[in-house]
């Protein structure tokens, strides 16, 4: 997900699961929109739902989440026997129990009222909705947590002059006199918070191919169509340099979606249908949203603790990708921004915060922009640097291809796992100083050049920190040295201590000397520096 404001520059865990007695399998839908589209537009539905399940444990009911505010259960059916409906919670008996390890289906008849749920959108002939980042239940009933992720297929009923674009494929669409029957459905599973329709009556569509993976356009009359034109030309080229980075795209479709102005969002990386704000046709919105296909999609964070696994990688593509298509200035001018971002937040917090595996916090502190995105963002470019392009990039690959991550969930450490094994050695420092304090490092530098009575020339020069909480961030640090002469030495020296003297030998006369002059880590302070 991307916030508007980004656009305007560039012109545990897996135990939640342990905690529930059964696995969600399969979502199916089946909802009637007609009247949706027909003045006045209400918001109201009626739908049948088929939830496909796996017994945990042995188990006599089960909870699903399912707004009290928006939705009115009518009846259960196949092995659901009795509900009660209380609290944003559907509570089903069923018939008889369930062994663990056996497979059971619930089928739930139940309305959407006539009400705004800030989820289901509904105006003057548009329809979509906004899952993230737990509020699926407010349409349907489900497990809303981005842990559960299942198949998901959709049968829904609309005017005949209404296009309709759901996650997955489009397996059949029949138009019967004014009405037409839409069939979606899933190769792979999704988490909840990324399902996704969107329809409106006269939407335009534009149908493609990029390198053999189907792509659907859906757009609105009155859009700049060069900036269209320019996303289309752009996407293969931005397909490829993903897939070498990242492997294979992962899923059945790439899809996209301008929204109207009740969209608050920039972008939403539904699965394979991806949120556009209106005329919202911009390379780094797309570069951002597309990436999270891989980073969030296909792998998906175990609980809202790991949501820059999310929201950092996807915003630092959008510096990869403008690194590979305008060069090096262009991304140092995105890790400046995103710095500049970072420290204007009055409101610091930790990248990584456990206690978010057991709750959900508040949307401005889960899609923080200078913190979830932009601070992440910086951690992972810090990285790369005290890695090295290979092996961060090897280490990102073999994360991204892990059979046992792959369509599942990961969590922070599965990634650190990742790294420490492509660089062969522990970098969980790394990520304890970055990622789960909400400081940075305040550095104090100071250089002095003499001449010895050899002729030869000292750079002598000491880095302090003196940061809050007296925290130390043990860090390499890039020092380089300008001589008389206009030539450059860099060398870079291990600052693990508050206080540290650095001494070298020239045989010719330094006139600079620069600390981190590549900005390799640009989430800093200096002072004293010369």
């Amino acid at each position: 997900m991307m916030k508007k404001t980004i656009l305007l520059y560039w012109i545990l865990l897996s135990g939640l699961l342990i905690c529930q007695s059964f696995d969600v399998q399969r979502y199916s839908l089946e909802v009637d929109l007609y009247k949706n589209f027909l003045s006045p537009f209400p918001h109201s539905f009626n739908a049948i739902e088929e939830i496909t399940f796996t017994a945990l444990n042995e188990i006599e009911s089960i909870k699903l989440d399912a707004s009290n505010k928006s939705i009115l259960i009518n009846k259960i059916y196949l092995d659901g026997k009795s509900f009660s409906h209380g609290n944003d919670t559907l509570t089903i008996r069923l018939k008889s129990k369930i062994n663990k390890g056996k497979e059971f289906k619930i089928g739930i008849n139940y309305s959407h009222k006539n009400v705004d749920d800030q989820t289901l959108f509904v105006k003057e002939g548009m329809l979509f909705t906004m899952n993230a980042p737990e509020s699926a239940h407010n349409w349907f009933p489900c497990v809303d947590k981005p842990s559960d992720k299942a198949l998901f297929s959709i049968k829904a009923k609309t005017p005949a002059n209404v296009l309709l674009a759901s996650n997955g494929l489009l397996v059949d669409s029949v138009q019967i006199a004014d009405t037409i029957f839409y069939k979606w459905q899933t190769n792979f599973p999704v988490a909840t918070y990324l399902i996704n329709i969107t329809a409106k009556i006269n939407y335009k569509l534009d149908i493609d191919n990029c390198n053999s993976i189907p792509v659907r356009y859906y757009w609105n009359e009155n859009e700049d169509q060069n900036s269209l034109k320019r996303i289309k030309k752009i996407l293969p080229a931005m397909l490829d340099y993903y897939t070498t980075l990242f492997g294979n795209y992962p899923f059945e479709k790439i899809g996209f979606a301008t929204l109207d102005e009740q969209f608050s969002f920039g972008g939403m990386e539904n699965q394979t249908i991806i949120s556009l704000c209106p005329n919202c046709w911009d390379e780094v919105l797309i570069a951002h949203e597309f990436s999270h296909e891989w980073f969030g999609n296909m792998i998906t964070p175990a609980s809202w603790a790991d949501i820059w696994l999310n929201e950092g990688f996807a915003t630092y593509c959008e510096g990869l990708w403008l690194e590979k298509n305008y060069g090096k200035d262009a991304y140092n001018y995105f890790i400046n921004y995103s710095a500049e971002r970072y420290f204007s937040e009055q409101n610091k917090f930790p990248v990584y915060n456990p206690e978010w595996s057991n709750y959900t916090p508040a949307k401005d502190s889960l899609y923080n922009g200078a913190i979830i995105y932009s601070k992440a963002a910086l951690i992972i470019h810090t990285l790369r640097n005290v890695i090295g392009d290979s092996l961060f990039f090897k280490a990102i690959k073999d994360y991204l291809s892990d059979k046992n991550l792959m369509y599942k969930n990961a969590s922070s450490q599965d990634l650190i796992a990742k790294i420490n094994k492509a660089a062969d050695k522990d970098m969980q420092w790394f990520f304890d100083q970055w990622l789960k304090t909400k400081y940075h490092p305040v550095y104090n530098f100071y250089s002095a050049i003499t001449k010895d009575d050899n002729g030869k020339w000292n750079v002598e020069f000491t880095i302090s920190q003196t940061n809050e909480d007296d925290i130390l961030f043990i860090m390499p640090v890039e020092i380089g040295i300008i001589f008389s002469d206009r030539s450059k030495n860099v060398t870079t020296v291990f600052n693990n201590k508050s206080d540290q003297n650095f001494k070298f030998l020239f045989d010719k006369q330094p006139e600079e000397v620069l600390f981190d002059p590549s900005n390799k880590i640009p989430i800093k302070r200096i002072t004293n520096k010369n």
